[in-house]
């Protein structure tokens, strides 16, 4: 095999590489939409690492909050889901993620619109995800830090003030 056949092979198989990575954060982001929606607040956990830290911003004092570790997130979004008898109203919409990998973490950005349906009056409308996963040892991607802030009073570049 030449150099530049191996060179070639080399820059393919860290392009791949990268694909999967960003394939494999993208999934992670639509699978929490998903199981939130679906009041499976056991499958939102899980996408969290034990050591997660979530935190949602400008939607008001009833939702604004910080909250540490799976277990923490667990309840929280257990907490919510019983609320409607874990059959949510919820119908996020996610568009636009940016995903930059650098080797095992990675930070995605994704537009957010969350709709509202018949059992609500509505949503809480636009934000961002600004999230920080991940690869864990089973090969998942797992959030480590998820940021969801409100969109809808400051841009996309104040909302992005604060990293993850």
């Amino acid at each position: 095999m030449t150099a530049e056949l191996e060179e070639l092979i080399e820059r393919l198989e860290s392009r791949i590489g990268e694909l999967e990575a960003i394939e494999g954060v993208r999934s992670t982001i639509l699978d929490y939409a998903l199981a939130h929606d679906r009041g499976q607040s056991d499958a939102v956990a899980d996408l969290f690492t034990q050591d997660a830290r979530l935190d949602i911003a400008g939607y008001g004092e009833d939702l604004d909050t910080t909250v540490h570790g799976r277990d923490a997130i667990r309840a929280m979004y257990t907490a919510l889901d019983i609320n409607y008898a874990n059959n949510p109203p919820f119908k996020h919409m996610v568009t636009n993620c940016h995903v930059t990998v650098d080797g095992v973490d990675a930070v995605a950005i994704t537009y957010l619109n969350e709709l509202g349906g018949p059992k609500t009056d509505m949503g809480p409308g636009g934000g961002l995800y600004q999230d920080r996963l991940r690869l864990e040892a089973d090969g998942r991607w797992r959030f480590a830090h998820k940021r969801i802030v409100a969109t809808s009073t400051q841009t996309v570049n104040d909302a992005l003030t604060d990293g993850v």
